[in-house]
């Protein structure tokens, strides 16, 4: 064996003997990744049952409510991606 090899192989395993310690900073990166692919799987599960639905004839679309979204999209990017607050009627 080299030298190089022997070295290597007479060092201590570090998750045997270290605890290791994680920042603040990337645990929350680490939530951020996990909530990131969870959304992902979850968007992905939606379009395969609407895909199902479609290919069934059984997907049903709301042309008030596709027409209620593109409205607040609009309204959300003209006011630079601030999304419009209702109007409360003032109390007299």
């Amino acid at each position: 064996m080299s030298s190089t090899r022997k070295a290597k192989s007479s060092l201590p395993a570090a998750s045997k003997t270290a605890p290791v310690i994680i920042s603040l900073e990337e645990r929350r990166r680490l939530k951020l990744e996990a909530a990131a692919k969870r959304r992902e799987e979850f968007r992905a599960q939606k379009v395969r049952d609407i895909k199902a639905r479609v290919a069934e004839g059984t997907y049903h679309v709301d042309a008030a409510e596709v027409a209620k979204s593109i409205v607040r999209n609009e309204l959300a990017r003209l006011l630079h991606g601030k999304r419009p607050n209702p109007v409360k009627e003032k109390k007299s």
